[in-house]
């Protein structure tokens, strides 16, 4: 059998049609599984219009369910002469059965009766009716509305509901609605209802109907249709991912149209021109074969065919409307150098606990030092990131960026080249907000990064110290995408940086400007709780193994850099068996002095020679230990304390380490101790998980 399911609503926003095809896509299976609905395949598609769902190979009948009461051995229930006993007759009457219906099964403890029960399934089209209600109730948008007097809640109001099982209607209700076997066609197009007969005929019916139901086959028109219009004009379209998602979720039959606009506004600079084009309109820049931008446009459009050029000619006015404010806001920009604008940051709040943002600059530009000259960076670039920092807030006073906010840094960085700055100093104002997100491309400079881990740190500190900790799925200030950037950039540029320490100097700075703030023992408390749970989300999602990543952030979570190199050199020793040949002589030493009391080591005290040839060994690795891991060499350290193994292997089998002398059991327990404090050095070895 094959349902067919329709919500049918009110034009949904792009981002609400992807939160519902994502929950529809993750519940329904669910649900059916709970119902003991068994099927072949669920395909969920879905247009501004509507959410729906084509599931095939459901059964007639639920799977009926089998109960099994356990009752007492056989060997009290069944009399010689093969007649139940007493125990059997009462056990059966309290299941509400006949003794003759008991069935006696084998366990692993012996034969004992059973009171079996199967349960007949129900018919699908019933289970259905309350599974699809249960489903419409479910989903949840980001933002959802009321309508009418209504209680429920929805992204949008919900108009028809669509329910139909080999062709018979689920009647299923939600919303005062009841579920028919009607939809709606385009709502300009074929505005009218009509039946769907059966599923089978469901696309083909909407697509006469000018609505192109499955959205992948949407996305595949869109990129045909600007690829054939652009290639009839020697053009490419520039295609952005994100544009791209957003449109095809804007139209259900999708038109595609090519505009032109004045060649004069190719003087303005590219990122901004496509901005004008993608932010606000939804259009695709087109280029040349060289990659030279030209001056059309693609614009997708759910509007008639036949009146493709009136639609043109329509986008054609709204772009240049548009363009003409962003190049008059360019023009008007460009009269004041961007470095003259550093004293307009002293209106412009960062956060009302926090002071202005020129008070930021000010913190981003000594942060940036600090953290170039921690890193032993050349002079002259630690000036250019200094100077990118005293910079990087400048085009918020920008009429650019109060129009297109999302461009900051972006203009900062068109504007301080068009003031003469040097070119590091440009680029490192754009990478200040880089990475953005899990696979954004990171700074392109090493100004751009010390830039980018100052503002980061800066921001951190700023939230943790006025206790604006995220909590759940709530992160109002992106913390979490703040504490991945720092990630990426450390680990990504080797950089062997304290990420406790730039914190800890921006809170110092944030103290010394008098606005009340303060970072407390709590603050720091509640942000190394935070980073390195990120921290091991971010190693685990990289395919390092849970326990090596916990054996590493146990003592070294503040350096992303030095965990990975910890975490390279665990791997590889783990892959070669060299780790849990360490892990066997570190569990020995760790399980018996773990706890105990434990003091200086006398090699007076030492009554065997294996005692002091382990001491003497143990001298020599902390030694060689030490000094790997001053040089960052733990493959090395870890090289160094495999030549303890045999000789505490030993030590267990020759020595009794609880001596009934308390003096020499101090003693050995004491050397074990410092063995195992030695490995933890290295990692921490009680973390570790062997099979």
């Amino acid at each position: 059998m094959d349902l067919l399911f329709e919500i049918g609503t009110e034009e949904l926003p792009a981002s609400a049609v992807y939160e519902g095809v994502s929950q529809i896509e993750s519940l329904l299976p669910t649900l059916l599984a709970h119902a003991s609905l068994s099927h072949d395949s669920a395909r969920v598609l879905a247009t501004p219009r509507r959410l729906a769902a084509i599931v095939k190979g459901l059964p007639e009948k639920t799977g009926g369910e089998v109960s099994r009461k356990k009752g007492p051995p056989l060997s009290v229930t069944r009399k010689r002469d093969g007649s139940w006993s007493q125990e059997a007759v009462g056990f059966a009457r309290s299941q509400g059965v006949e003794p003759e219906e008991l069935q006696v099964e084998e366990t692993p403890k012996g034969s004992y009766v059973f009171v079996v029960r199967e349960t007949e399934g129900e018919p699908t089209g019933v289970v259905l009716g309350g599974l699809l209600s249960e489903l419409v109730a479910l989903l949840k948008f980001g933002k959802s509305m009321r309508w009418g007097e209504r209680d429920e809640r929805f992204s949008r109001p919900v108009r028809w509901l669509l329910a139909v099982l080999d062709g018979e209607v689920i009647p299923f209700e939600f919303a005062g609605l009841v579920a028919s076997n009607l939809t709606y066609g385009h709502r300009y197009l074929s505005p009218g209802p009509f039946e769907v007969l059966s599923v089978s005929t469901y696309e083909s019916m909407l697509e006469e109907a000018n609505v192109v139901v499955d959205q992948d086959r949407r996305r595949d028109t869109v990129i045909e249709l600007s690829e054939e219009i652009c290639g009839e004009a020697s053009l490419i379209p520039v295609l952005d991912e994100d544009v791209l998602n957003e449109v095809v979720q804007l139209v259900e039959r999708p038109g595609v149209v090519l505009g032109r606009f004045s060649e004069r506004y190719l003087k303005l600079p590219r990122e901004v021109l496509v901005h004008a084009m993608e932010e606000h309109q939804r259009y695709f820049p087109v280029e040349d074969i060289e990659g030279e931008i030209k001056a059309g446009f693609i614009a997708v459009h759910n509007g008639d065919p036949e009146s493709a050029d009136s639609i043109r000619r329509g986008h054609e006015r709204v772009l240049a409307a548009r363009l003409a404010d962003t190049g008059f806001f360019y023009q008007e920009d460009l009269k004041r150098p961007l470095a003259d604008r550093r004293k307009d940051l002293e209106h412009v709040v960062y956060q009302s606990e926090l002071g202005s943002m020129a008070e930021k600059s000010v913190r981003l530009a000594r942060l940036s030092r600090r953290i170039g000259e921690e890193l032993d960076l050349a002079e002259d670039v630690v000036k250019r990131a200094v100077r990118a920092a005293e910079l990087a807030k400048c085009d918020l006073v920008t009429h650019m960026v109060v129009e297109f906010p999302s461009l900051q840094g972006t203009v900062g960085s068109i504007y301080a080249s068009e003031s003469g700055e040097d070119d590091a100093v440009s680029t490192a104002i754009s990478d200040q907000y880089l990475p953005r997100r899990l696979g954004d491309i990171l700074p392109d400079t090493v100004e751009g990064a010390v830039l980018s881990l100052a503002e980061k740190a800066d921001n951190i500190a700023a939230s943790f110290g006025l206790g604006h900790v995220p909590t759940g799925s709530e992160d109002p200030y992106a913390l979490r995408r703040q504490a991945l950037g720092i990630l990426l950039i450390t680990v990504d540029r080797d950089f062997i940086l304290s990420v406790t320490d730039m914190v800890r100097a921006s809170a110092a700075e944030l103290e010394a400007e008098a606005h009340g703030f303060s970072w407390t023992p709590d603050a720091e408390r509640a942000f190394a709780e935070f980073f390195s749970v990120r921290e091991r989300v971010f190693f685990a999602d990289q395919g390092y193994r849970y326990d090596l990543v916990e054996a590493v952030l146990n003592i070294d979570w503040d350096r992303p850099f030095t965990a990975k190199l910890r975490l390279d050199s665990l791997t590889e020793a783990r892959s070669s068996g060299l780790l849990a040949r360490l892990y066997t002589a570190f569990e020995r030493c760790h399980n018996l002095s773990h706890g105990r009391e434990t003091g200086e080591i006398s090699e007076e005290l030492f009554a065997q020679a294996t005692e002091r040839e382990v001491f003497n060994l143990l001298v020599d690795a902390e030694g060689r230990v030490g000094e790997a891991l001053a040089e960052l060499d733990f493959r090395g350290a870890l090289k160094s304390l495999e030549a303890l193994c045999t000789p505490v292997d030993r030590l267990f089998d020759d020595v009794l380490i609880m001596d009934e002398d308390p003096a020499v059991r101090l003693n050995r327990l004491s050397l074990i101790w410092r063995v195992d404090t030695l490995f933890n050095r290295v990692a921490g070895f009680s973390e570790l998980k062997f099979d």
